[in-house]
């Protein structure tokens, strides 16, 4: 199995906080926005594991940033489409306001530890 496969099957299983969910969503909107720093192959890496969230659980966010997220990877599943990309802009704005870095680097080292 491939890392984005791995990761996607734990994160469909694994049990996160809200605060991880929360940074889950805020870095697929970083990784459409343009604004992630990391290499292609981490994009689809958090990307999975993303979808592998939302195909598990509720989130106990607004919904609509969700749809969002979900329209604006019509195309391509890194890159926001055009249509989208200054309210992608936006969201990750408005969400990374609370954001703790220390919860962020947490989270990243989690996922790298699971597809290594």
């Amino acid at each position: 199995m491939d890392d984005q496969a791995t990761v996607y099957e734990w994160a469909k299983t694994n049990k996160f906080s809200d605060e991880q969910i929360q940074y889950a969503t805020i870095l697929a909107l970083k990784i459409l926005d343009d604004e992630c720093k990391m290499d292609y192959d981490n994009y689809n890496l958090f990307m999975s594991v993303y979808d592998g969230i939302n195909d598990q659980v509720p989130s106990p966010f607004n919904l609509s940033v969700h749809s969002i997220i979900n329209l604006a990877r019509a195309d391509d599943p890194i890159k926001a489409s055009p249509v989208y990309k200054d309210m992608i802009g936006e969201l990750r704005i408005t969400m990374m306001k609370d954001m703790q870095k220390p919860i962020m680097k947490a989270f990243k080292n989690l996922v790298w530890s699971v597809s290594s």
